[in-house]
């Protein structure tokens, strides 16, 4: 892509967010009241969020809105625990929530794989609900994939501003 083309290609995605963000709002925003009020139910002390690349950085942004709206410890994964060194922590009494665009990345589905084994909820955050990611979710939120996009985050339009949101529409 040559710097023309980028320059071009962001200002499409900066364009699209507020109908992004809207219809996501639409078609997630039951779901994920009805997720966020299970949550509540349960005796979730703290959150661990994976995450990777862009995703990251709403993992961050989750970090925030959990410990701030929810008064909930928020700690980072460190995927290569679960899936390189095959040590994962003790994570009774934890929310896991894996956020990918694509639900691919191995390392965040191993991280809610061993919520599951540990019987703690997980939450996956993708585009992809029939992904690896999803499968491991008992609670599942879909963002938004455009019919052109591919799963690939790195080409995937519209941009990874949904991510954050379903943070947020979960904190409150």
């Amino acid at each position: 892509m040559t710097g023309e083309s980028l320059v071009s290609f962001l200002q499409n995605e900066i364009r699209q967010q507020p109908q992004v963000l809207t219809t996501l709002l639409d078609r997630e925003i039951e779901n994920a009241q009805r997720i966020a009020a299970d949550l509540r139910a349960r005796s979730v002390k703290y959150v661990i969020m994976a995450a990777r690349g862009t995703s990251d950085n709403a993992a961050r942004y989750g970090q925030y809105l959990f410990g701030a709206y929810n008064r909930l410890p928020v700690g980072l994964a460190t995927p290569s625990l679960f899936s390189v060194y095959g040590q994962p922590p003790r994570l009774e009494d934890s929310l896991i929530i894996g956020i990918s665009q694509s639900g691919q990345s191995p390392d965040i589905v191993a991280v809610l794989e061993e919520g599951q084994r540990q019987g703690v909820p997980t939450l996956a955050v993708t585009k992809d609900p029939d992904s690896p990611l999803a499968a491991q979710g008992d609670y599942v939120l879909v963002l938004l994939r455009s019919p052109s996009s591919s799963k690939n985050s790195t080409t995937s339009s519209p941009s990874p501003t949904p991510q954050p949101i379903s943070c947020t529409v979960l904190s409150l």
